[in-house]
């Protein structure tokens, strides 16, 4: 290399290195200037700049009082009033994840009722959260409560819970066979990697060190992080072409259904893992789950409360009659989770516990041309969806069956 082109490579070095200087000094300042312009440059999925999640010592985390869209309590709520007749308690399946707030079932509950339905759904929760949240539940002097028990990802997050996030350890199993089958599965791979790898469809890495220096620091990071984002949104988008994109870049955990009336991309390796019994950590996790409800029963039963408990399934098996070819690890999983519906039912009778199924209101919509899902591999309800949940709960509520003595 000759010693004029060595300097010329260094000037152009040099002439990039101070261009990107003066382009994030400026953007800084523009930041520092408007409002506007810090929001722009911030991370899209950090909208307002306020973690939408605080810690907890008792649930681990809940959600954020000061985040847009919460009340003041840090529920998805318009308000928090005195007094609420229903309490709806459960998780993303009841929280409006991926739709607008007033489509979620709690607020169509609401509409039906002609009363007020307050929400305590936080995503991520379940039956042991539940419990722990009784006692804010009955503080709106509450006639009923309805908690939406969800066979997609309830029973791992029930073992979390208790086993590594140390609530309500007495929920725990006493007997020491299971125990060492517990112990014996952790060994072997840990629940939490299990289940960020199966949601991370294969990785379960973490952003690398520089990549969150740069989005915590960096405004040119910033704008190229939102040019990005906003590209596709400015662009006409097929949701259907871009639910199969993704499914072909995960063909292990993800399985494209078209039968040409419906169509949508199950995940059923990450919902087979979930609901395997098998797994000793899982079917523990069942127990925890079932002994979480069976205390809010009897608490239910003290304070004259009325508990529902809705069975919310899985996407796979709101479609299950539909695919007549299906995949090894969607029959497993559909196999597994009609197991667990009658195990838990069986319990539910049992224990003079009511519960309503909302598959056979799912199943009627899809019936009358009004998939409750979306066609992406997204397994939360839609707005037709939440409709039907909220449909049955109510229908359920109009039976007017009090709470036994």
């Amino acid at each position: 290399m000759s010693v004029t082109l060595g300097k010329k490579l260094a000037f152009a070095a040099f002439s990039l290195l101070l261009a990107v200087a003066i382009l994030e000094v400026s953007l800084h300042g523009l930041a520092a200037a408007s409002s506007r312009v810090d929001r722009l440059l911030a991370d899209p999925g950090d909208p307002f700049g306020i973690p939408e999640t605080i810690p907890d010592e008792r649930l681990g985390y809940r959600l954020n009082p000061r985040y847009p869209g919460h009340d003041s309590k840090g529920f998805k709520n318009p308000h928090v009033p005195q007094a609420a007749r229903i309490v709806a308690l459960g998780d993303s399946q009841t929280y409006p994840t991926g739709i607008a707030p007033e489509l979620a079932w709690p607020r169509q509950l609401e509409s039906l009722v002609r009363q007020a339905v307050y929400s305590m759904a936080v995503p991520g929760y379940g039956p042991v959260q539940s419990l722990t949240l009784w006692d804010e539940a009955l503080a709106l002097h509450p006639a009923i409560a309805v908690e939406a028990f969800y066979a997609g990802n309830d029973l791992f997050d029930a073992f979390n819970n208790v086993y590594n996030q140390g609530q309500h350890p007495e929920l725990k199993s006493p007997e020491p066979q299971q125990q060492q089958d517990v112990r014996e599965a952790e060994e072997r791979e840990p629940i939490s990697r299990l289940s960020a790898r199966m949601y991370g469809m294969g990785t379960a890495e973490s952003p690398s060190g520089l990549r969150v220096f740069l989005s915590r620091h960096s405004t040119i990071y910033g704008l190229l992080r939102r040019t990005r984002y906003e590209l596709p949104r400015l662009m006409p988008a097929d949701p259907w072409k871009e639910a199969t994109v993704f499914a072909a870049a995960h063909p292990d955990y993800c399985q494209v259904f078209n039968d040409e009336r419906f169509r949508t991309v199950f995940t059923s390796e990450y919902r087979l893992n979930a609901l395997n019994l098998h797994d000793a950590r899982i079917a523990e996790g069942h127990q925890i789950a079932l002994r979480a409800i069976g205390r809010m029963h009897e608490r239910a039963r003290e304070n004259r409360v009325r508990l529902i408990v809705a069975l919310i399934p899985t996407k796979e098996l709101m479609f299950k009659d539909l695919w007549k070819t299906p995949s090894d690890s969607f029959r497993l999983l559909t196999d597994s989770e009609i197991h667990f519906w009658r195990l838990t039912r069986e319990y539910f009778d049992k224990n003079g516990i009511e519960f309503v199924d909302v598959l056979p209101g799912l199943r009627a919509e899809l019936a009358a041309g009004r998939p409750p899902y979306h066609v992406s591999h997204d397994g939360h309800p839609n707005g037709v969806g939440h409709r039907a949940i909220a449909r049955v709960v109510f229908d359920q509520i109009e039976k007017r069956h009090a709470p036994s003595e």
